[in-house]
């Protein structure tokens, strides 16, 4: 399971990762529950994400409906 906040966490380092969730007014642990398929964004925390993500020149941004619709993880496992 993948989706492009994934991608996007990957090539990021941790500093930025954090920074990421401050600009996007969460926490890491949220974030990385989205990126891990656990949860699905709300419109509205997708679109602080996407803002927050167009700030950061060297990594692609994210896109909004990307988080919103993304699959979320039927199981843990």
């Amino acid at each position: 399971m993948s989706n492009d906040l994934l991608r996007w966490r990957k090539e990021a380092s941790s500093v930025e990762w954090s920074k990421l969730a401050d600009l996007a007014e969460t926490s890491v642990g949220y974030l990385d529950q989205i990126a891990y398929g656990f949860r699905r964004a709300s419109p509205s925390k997708a679109k602080q994400i996407e803002a927050a993500t167009k700030k950061f020149e060297s990594i692609t941004p994210v896109t909004k409906e990307d988080l919103v619709f993304a699959a979320v993880r039927a199981t843990a496992a």
